[in-house]
């Protein structure tokens, strides 16, 4: 695959993310450690990130207690950033929490195709760029190719001798005919 081609899509998956990302609305929260995450919605399935002083990257995989108003509940992230479980060890009267989000987990299966149905969506996506891309690739070779060619008939009209005469000369008097006459006169017989 041709270099500038590669850094053309690897642009666009940045810009698509970028734009993915700012389209969403992200609630935070603390890491007992003092690290802030960031999620759109805060259950299983859903992706789960880290906020740095200059960009926000998926959560490293692992288990993370939280702080403040959720201290006692736990996220465990799989090795894309995706929350795969959340624990609640709070104390509530009610059913533990732990039991619903049991009941709510998604399969690995059902988390498979999730994604394998959105990296399908992206992937026609590039495709038909890659297919643009090729086009403009074939046009651009072609234009090349052109312009060789139009060199080359520029250089041999350019090496092409001159006509020296000018207009003036054409119609100007020699004694008493012009260019033009003594030309007629000079030819006439030939």
């Amino acid at each position: 695959m041709n270099k500038n081609f590669k850094k053309v899509l690897d642009l666009i998956a940045e810009m698509k993310q970028s734009f993915a990302m700012a389209s969403m609305k992200f609630e935070q929260a603390t890491l007992l450690d003092g690290t802030i995450v960031e999620f759109e919605i805060f259950e299983v399935g859903q992706p789960l990130f880290v906020v740095t002083e200059t960009e926000t990257i998926p959560a490293p995989e692992g288990t993370h207690a939280l702080s403040g108003d959720l201290e006692g509940v736990s996220v465990v992230v799989d090795a894309n950033g995706i929350i795969v479980e959340i624990i609640d060890e709070r104390a509530t009267e009610e059913v533990p929490v732990v039991e619903e989000v049991v009941a709510e987990a998604m399969s690995t299966a059902k988390v498979e195709s999730i994604i394998n149905a959105k990296l399908e969506s992206f992937a026609t996506s590039i495709e038909a760029v890659a297919e643009m891309m090729k086009i403009i690739a074939d046009q651009n070779n072609n234009l090349s190719k052109e312009v060789a060619t139009l060199k080359g008939d520029f250089e041999s009209f350019k090496s092409a001798p001159i006509n020296t005469t000018s207009e003036g000369e054409k119609f100007a008097k020699v004694g008493n005919l012009t260019a033009k006459q003594l030309w007629l006169k000079n030819n006439k017989n030939k």
